[in-house]
């Protein structure tokens, strides 16, 4: 059965809140394509799993005709089913686009099996950027949605997974073939999708969830029938990074905390867009704040530094193959090289390095400090919990290239502020706030 806040409810839940907080969810997803990263070093056998409540894999294709595909057949099929048994799959088998055959691999070594066993839910997550480009067509017939329905309960059956998630980047975007109809038909969408889960559930005998990631901007967010949505979703996945880039013609936060010093966007922070959401009348027990395992390089015109003139143009000598986008322990890696300086940005409380001698190199990124300062926000908020793009970033070697985990740091200082080992809330998080639900409302308020 779903579970519903009332308004009155949600005031208890909301004022309880404040003196005690609920046990925290860690949310993170696993890029299919990562696991040929660095010799397959982050897969299922080799993930921690005691660092995650739930892990979403990233990501299945939504074709035109609303069905479901894989988007690497080899991948896939080998993570969301197991190892492929090469006596008993035909020749052909792990380069063929259907979803699998549990029959041709190992059994007991799908990815589910082992967040199953160290009790992790695991989800399966539809579209991503790269695939959303049919969601607007399917999202607005009626028989392309009940197809993608459909495939969403096969795949739960298939995969063995405990729900699903949709990744549309984004409704009502015209650069990937939205319009405005796109709102109403999310809302479609998704109570299509909410509705054959809810059937299966019943099958099944166990709860299936519906997650969603949303843009974290406010132009990306009044996209959405929040009303509606809120209601039909488990978690509300806030792609809260991405606020500023190598695109930028100033350097400036990936992800920052709180607004910029020279912010040129309203809304391009992380407390902002929680704001956002919460005025939205999303309740706070619903929102995961994204963060951000990775960072974004920039080359500057002159000596590297916070709020100067860029290039536009990612830093490609020192960051080859992943220079827009370096991941965490590629990041600590330069640092311990001794190629750049550190600092901290008092404002945005956000970490950023500067190359040595005057080198024209700026990179933006999240650090233990910064994740810690974030985790303690989202307790701080009473927010559902964190999500995390993405988890095999924060995998670091004992020394590059040798093959052997010494940990996951930034997944690491997440865990230990949610279950309470970290000190008080600092000072710059303890802003007293007041949310109303509903919002807007009438002119006065009784509690």
């Amino acid at each position: 059965m779903r579970k519903y806040f009332t308004p009155f409810l949600l005031l208890l839940v909301s004022c309880a809140a404040n003196t005690q907080s609920a046990q925290k969810s860690i949310i993170g997803y696993y890029p299919g394509w990562r696991w040929y990263d660095r010799d397959k070093l982050v897969q299922p056998a080799t993930i921690d799993y005691s660092k995650y409540n739930v892990l979403i894999y990233a990501f299945l294709n939504l074709e035109a005709d609303g069905s479901i595909r894989l988007t690497d057949p080899w991948a896939d099929k080998n993570l969301l089913l197991g190892p492929i048994n090469r006596k008993l799959a035909p020749a052909s088998y792990d380069t063929d686009w259907d979803l699998g055959n549990p029959a041709w691999h190992k059994p007991g070594k799908r990815f589910s099996d082992y967040a199953h066993q160290n009790k992790v839910r695991f989800l399966v997550s539809i579209g991503g950027w790269a695939h959303s480009v049919h969601f607007s067509a399917v999202a607005a017939d009626p028989a392309k949605r009940a197809r993608l329905a459909a495939d969403c309960r096969r795949i739960v059956q298939l995969y063995n997974l405990d729900g699903i998630d949709i990744d549309w980047e984004y409704p009502g975007y015209p650069e990937r073939v939205g319009g405005p109809d796109d709102k109403q038909n999310l809302t479609l969408l998704l109570s299509q999708i909410r509705n054959a889960l809810d059937e299966q559930e019943r099958q099944i005998g166990r709860e299936l969830m519906l997650t969603a990631a949303f843009g974290a901007s406010p132009k990306r967010m009044e996209s959405i029938d929040w009303p509606q949505v809120k209601r039909l979703l488990d978690g509300v996945n806030l792609m809260a990074y991405a606020f500023y880039g190598h695109w930028d013609p100033v350097s400036n936060h990936n992800a920052p905390l709180f607004p910029t010093l020279n912010a040129t966007q309203a809304g391009n922070s992380c407390s902002e867009a929680v704001q956002n959401l919460l005025d939205y009348g999303v309740p706070a027990a619903k929102i995961n704040l994204g963060l951000a395992f990775y960072g974004r390089t920039q080359m500057t015109a002159g000596p590297a530094g916070l709020h100067v003139r860029s290039l536009s143009t990612p830093d490609t000598t020192t960051f080859s193959g992943t220079a827009a986008t370096p991941q965490y322990y590629d990041i600590a890696s330069k640092v311990n090289m001794g190629l750049y300086d550190y600092h901290w940005d008092d404002v945005a409380q956000a970490p950023y390095l500067t190359g040595k001698n005057g080198k024209p190199s700026f990179v933006s990124f999240d650090d233990e400090k910064s994740i810690a300062l974030k985790a303690q926000f989202i307790k701080s908020r009473n927010l559902h919990g964190a999500v995390i793009w993405d988890i095999t970033a924060d995998y670091v070697e004992t020394t590059p290239g040798s093959g052997k985990i010494s940990g996951a740091p930034l997944a690491a200082a997440v865990k230990r502020v949610f279950s309470g080992s970290y000190p008080a809330i600092p000072a710059v998080l303890a802003t007293a706030t007041v949310c109303v639900f509903p919002n807007p409302t009438s002119n006065s308020v009784s509690i």
